[in-house]
């Protein structure tokens, strides 16, 4: 809940910072308006640990009630890095944490306990992220 009352106090620096960015341009950017609706609805998704959920950006903006543009305005402004990559990390961690916690339970079902649907994916996915596979991670820690 503190990240929460944080991104809301820098909302209003964030939100001239958009008006001035359409000012230069001379657009409107109603597409691209990050506001407290909009942030307070990717936080609840964050907090309620959706991101684990197998949904596209699209579908994901979609249940959110808000575009896909507004979605990726967010993750670059509050995380500095696009939602896919985000997601993907956020996954990999919650994977690392779980590997740990029970040491017999299989890399599959830790893979799909995160959202990602196959073993190969969940192994290339963990080593692009960690540096090593689940397996190799699992043995250093």
């Amino acid at each position: 809940m503190k990240k929460i009352s944080i991104f809301l106090g820098l909302i209003t620096r964030i939100e001239r910072l958009i008006l001035r960015m359409e000012q230069r341009t001379g657009g409107s950017g109603n597409n691209l308006r990050v506001n407290t609706d909009v942030i307070r609805r990717v936080e609840k998704w964050i907090l309620e640990n959706r991101w684990n959920e197998d949904k596209s950006m699209q579908e994901v903006a979609r249940d959110m009630g808000i575009s896909h543009e507004q979605l990726s305005l967010y993750f670059r402004l509050f995380w500095g890095k696009a939602f896919l990559q985000w997601r993907k990390e956020r996954r990999i961690e919650e994977a690392k944490r779980l590997l740990l916690e029970d040491r017999h339970t299989s890399s599959l079902f830790i893979a799909e306990s995160v959202g990602i649907g196959d073993k190969s994916n969940f192994r290339r996915q963990f080593k692009e992220v960690a540096g090593c596979t689940p397996a190799e991670w699992r043995l250093k820690h």
